[in-house]
């Protein structure tokens, strides 16, 4: 048996409280998988013989874009049961954590940039996992990790949770000291650029600004507060950051060291390297082998040309030229830096944890030189120009009167302009504060109205709802309600719907509203005793509520036809029969066995469409050809109802255009580059395929689908699918 005895001395690691917050990477199994083939079950079943060791107590897996598994046990040796893991660095794509029971899987857990920082088990910048292991117990671990191509390190960490967030406030207010400083020196130099305005200080402000943009996204703080969602910006603002610093650090270390006029084949060397740079940053952003590529080509670059910059100083030095020697020893601080970090990422240098830290120690030390430097070099363009000043003091004299006349007036008219331009600013800044806050309240009043999840699962006994909003808000909406026909027997039901309204954003959001409030009238009107009668209900009301009739024009002189597209479902689960009204929208049924569908008598076979895999059958029930809002010669179009008798197993699916209509497949072959609709057909197929297996997993399927199709794509309308098992 694989945990009967736990592991051997390798893979093992034995808590005690002195131990606590020091890494364990020289304790644990690393296999690597480069295919990306094998399972977490094929993983359990390999024997330790297939897995690595590592000496270094933080492992350093170099440049990758395989995939890795770590193997470990843990012997609480410790009163406290409550521990938090620390795992791979914060720029990780993913990190996937199993906890066992037995042999089986008992927690997973899952971390990293790709997936939404929300979806975190412990909302942290860090990759941070709950273990729970009583004293004198042993559990087993194992850890997948994935990176596109960065460097994945192992600083394997376990804290009790008292010891983590002391040890995390001081590294909290170290980090906050050092990019502070960062922001302070942007500031200051900021102003003296605008007094000066020479570029060497716009090169330095912004050279400095993306120095600290990229520790920040290194130390998974962009991904915290300005990333979260995950996605592409989160994973390309680290090569983003570099190779922006590199450029403005050429552009900087040239104009301070006046390279033009000072050496013209250094100057020509910069340009070079500035190219292979930007050709470095241009691979970082295309997908694929050429982004994989440009994480050591940015580094290489990266140190070539700081050695670069550094070499030009003594150059200039050995031939006379005057520099400065804070800016000298700013950049040999830097460089010595730069050497740690860079071969720390190349697994040259063994201490990753000080490989990761000496660029941000180095570059605050430089930063810091660097700012008496530039001070220096202010104070001496100030007695230039105070000498300047001086000089032609004596010429200006009798024109000063004359200045000041247009000096006044100037300055008269910037300071009314600049008041204006304030004023328009203030103005917009607070009707768009307005805005935005309006719709974000709007948000929180349609989720308002969509059905508790709590309260649908009293309803339905296995169902799942895939609603994924084109923006903030929503134009698609799903009702889920108990109700009663108001008959004798008093028959219960439980309603259904998959709504989508005219537009999408805060025009279909405020259709929503409309329809919702309507539908949710028909639970109470006695008059209302099918779906199609709920249709009718809700037809009068938007067209009362909308005033569609001829009087409403809009500007075209056409009567305004705001409406929405609706299937709506009524289930009698205790007789199994399905009640159905649809104004354009269907219906889909999908059944595991061949027997055919039986139909009330107000359904007829020409609102039915078959399509089959096997012994799969999906039968697609026609909603009426109208929708809601829709009338003719001042008469409301009645809806018709549908009578379908089910089976225990099917699957009842309703659903707006969203899915169906969506562009993308580039990734295909066939595609050639150029995105096309999903369609209804692949719609179909994808829903057969997945029926038997449980809503929830469906669910994921069909998110998954959805994203993998759309891939860069953007959305293009609201989404929306409802998938209920009849009991």
């Amino acid at each position: 048996m694989l945990f009967s005895s736990g592991f051997s001395q390798a893979g093992s690691i034995i808590l005690t409280d002195e131990n606590l917050g020091t890494s364990f990477g020289d304790k644990i199994l690393i296999l690597k998988d480069v295919d990306h083939a094998l399972t977490i079950e094929e993983i359990i079943a390999k024997p330790d013989s297939e897995f690595e060791t590592r000496t270094d107590k933080v492992p350093n897996l170099d440049f990758t874009t395989a995939r890795w598994w770590l193997k470990f046990s843990v012997t609480n040796h410790t009163a406290n049961p409550n521990f938090i893991l620390e795992v791979a660095r914060p720029i990780t794509n993913k990190a996937t954590f199993y906890e066992f029971r037995g042999e089986k899987v008992e927690n997973t857990f899952q971390s990293g940039d790709d997936y939404a920082f929300e979806k975190k088990v412990i909302p942290h910048r860090k990759n941070l996992f709950p273990l729970y292991i009583d004293a004198g117990k042993t559990k087993t671990y194992f850890v997948e990790l994935e990176s596109d191509g960065e460097v994945i390190t192992l600083p394997l960490k376990i804290y009790d949770k008292i010891s983590f967030f002391e040890t995390d406030y001081f590294v909290q207010f170290t980090y906050g000291f050092y990019f502070g400083m960062m922001l302070l020196v942007v500031f200051i130099y900021f102003f003296f650029y605008v007094l000066l305005k020479d570029r060497s200080f716009l090169y330095y402000i912004i050279y400095v600004f993306c120095q600290a943009t990229m520790q920040f996204a290194l130390d998974g703080y962009a991904y915290q507060y300005f990333l979260p969602t995950g996605g592409y910006l989160t994973h390309h603002i680290v090569l983003i950051a570099a190779s922006l610093t590199i450029i403005f650090l050429l552009f900087y270390a040239s104009a301070f060291l006046h390279l033009k006029e000072n050496s013209p084949r250094l100057s020509k060397i910069y340009k070079y390297a500035l190219g292979f740079v930007i050709i470095a940053f241009i691979f970082s952003l295309i997908p694929g082998v050429t982004y994989t590529i440009s994480y050591p080509l940015i580094n290489a670059t990266s140190l070539l040309s700081v050695i670069l910059t550094l070499v030009s100083i003594y150059i200039l030095k050995s031939k006379g030229i005057k520099i400065c020697n804070y800016f000298a020893i700013a950049f040999t601080v830097l460089i010595l830096g730069a050497i740690v970090f860079i071969l720390g990422n190349f697994n040259i240098l063994g201490n990753a944890e000080l490989a990761q830290n000496a660029l941000k120690i180095s570059s605050a030390i430089e930063v810091v030189i660097l700012s008496i430097s530039m001070s220096n070099k202010y104070r001496d363009l100030q007695k230039e120009k105070e000498a300047a000043q001086a000089e032609a003091y004596k010429s200006l004299e009798e024109k000063n009167a004359m200045m000041d006349q247009i000096n006044v007036k100037l300055e008269q008219q910037v300071k009314e302009r600049t008041a204006k331009i304030e004023h328009q600013n203030e103005e917009l800044a607070e009707i768009n504060a307005e805005i935005l806050s309006s719709i974000k309240y709007a948000k929180r009043i349609q989720e308002a109205i969509l059905p508790a999840k709590d309260y649908v699962k009293t309803l339905l006994d296995e169902y799942f709802v895939f609603y994924r909003p084109k923006d903030v808000v929503s134009g698609d909406f799903y009702f889920i309600e108990a109700t009663h026909v108001s008959n004798e027997e008093q028959t219960p039901l439980v309603l259904f719907a998959a709504v989508d309204c005219t537009g999408h954003g805060v025009p279909g959001a405020f259709m929503s509203i409309v329809g919702n409030n309507y539908l949710s009238q028909t639970l109470t009107e006695r008059s209302v005793n099918s779906p199609a009668d709920a249709l009718d209900f809700l037809n009068k009301g938007v067209y009362k509520a909308l005033r569609q009739d001829a009087a409403q024009k809009d500007k075209t002189g056409s009567a305004v036809r705001d409406g929405m597209d609706i299937a709506l479902c009524a289930l009698d689960k205790e007789k199994r029969v399905l009640h159905f009204a649809g104004a354009k929208n269907p219906v889909y049924i999908v059944r595991q066995s061949g027997d055919p569908l039986c139909f009330g008598t107000e359904t007829t076979e020409k609102s039915l469409t078959k399509s089959e895999t096997g012994d799969v059958h999906l039968f697609e029930i026609k909603g009426d050809k109208h929708p809601i809002g829709a009338f003719m010669d001042e008469e409301l179009i009645p809806f018709t109802n549908r009578r379908i008798e089910l089976q225990k197993g099917d699957m009842v699916y309703v659903f707006t255009d969203g899915f169906a209509d969506q562009f993308g497949g580039t990734h295909l072959p066939e595609s050639k580059g150029k995105g096309k609709k999903y369609t209804y057909k692949r719609f179909k197929q994808v829903l057969m395929s997945n029926a038997s297996k449980p809503a929830e997993e469906q669910h994921k399927i069909l998110r998954n689908e959805f994203v993998n199709w759309k891939g860069e794509t953007e959305q293009i309308d609201d989404v929306l699918i409802i998938g209920v098992r009849i009991p």
